[in-house]
């Protein structure tokens, strides 16, 4: 049984963009289940409690990088070393794969007179990716999402549902054999998987706007992202359109 934490970055609007980010991306963190919980969870609970004191700190790209909140102490220029390196040992070091999707939500609209949901059309990538990324294994995969309020989750979980129908590419049973069930849950329930992949998608995301440019965040995860002979673009990662 595998496990994936899924996460965003950016917002899914198409209504107001903002020109310094017009991206949304999602990025989707897949674990062996048991693996996940001997050995992850334990590793950044360690982390939490060396840097901050306990482990009740919630771990989120843009408060650590803000210095907001639990991590104002990251001010303190040794501190920052010290945590983005034992952070980054711990994310290079886990056993995991990430499949993403990313959306230019300005060229989105430019290209398209009635342009998709972008969470969707990036849900939609990583479900089809999570097909093949089983491929013959026997494995089955749990999906846990970050809740977006009621409404959205569940026009997302009606997303997952017409999947599971079938697809040109893959037939139900098919799909019904390798997906095990969904569910969303909170920020707020400290859920370790939830954490990396918030923290893998900003660079994720980051990387899908502008790839020249340096981005040392990328270059721990990149490894992890899904790829065929170093490949990742049409594997692990989908930039959109």
């Amino acid at each position: 049984m595998k496990i994936m934490f899924l996460d965003e970055s950016g917002d899914h609007s198409l209504e107001k963009i903002d020109a310094s980010y017009p991206i949304f991306a999602l990025a989707g963190c897949i674990f062996d289940f048991e693996y996940y919980h001997s050995k992850v969870e334990p590793l950044f609970q360690s982390l939490k409690k060396k840097h901050f004191g306990n482990t009740a700190v919630i771990l989120r790209s843009y408060d650590i990088r803000k210095q907001k909140g639990n991590f104002a102490c990251l001010v303190d220029k040794q501190k920052r070393e010290e945590f983005y390196k034992d952070l980054n040992v711990a994310m290079s070091g886990m056993e995991y794969s990430i499949i993403a999707g990313v959306i230019n939500k300005t060229q989105l609209k430019s290209q398209y007179s009635v342009p998709a949901n972008p969470y969707h059309l990036c849900f939609q990538f990583i479900m089809e990716r999570a097909v093949m990324f089983l491929g013959s294994s026997g494995e089955s995969l749990m999906f846990r999402i970050e809740s977006r309020e009621t409404h959205n989750d569940k026009i997302l979980a009606q997303e997952y549902e017409n999947f599971k129908k079938g697809t040109e590419r893959f037939k139900a049973a098919e799909i019904e054999k390798k997906f095990a069930d969904l569910s969303f849950n909170q920020k707020s329930q400290n859920i370790i998987g939830m954490q990396v992949a918030d923290l893998v998608a900003y660079p994720i995301g980051r990387w899908g706007l502008d790839s020249e440019k340096g981005n040392k965040a990328f270059e721990i995860v990149r490894p992890k992202i899904h790829s065929k002979g170093g490949k990742i673009l049409g594997y692990g990662f989908k930039l959109f359109p």
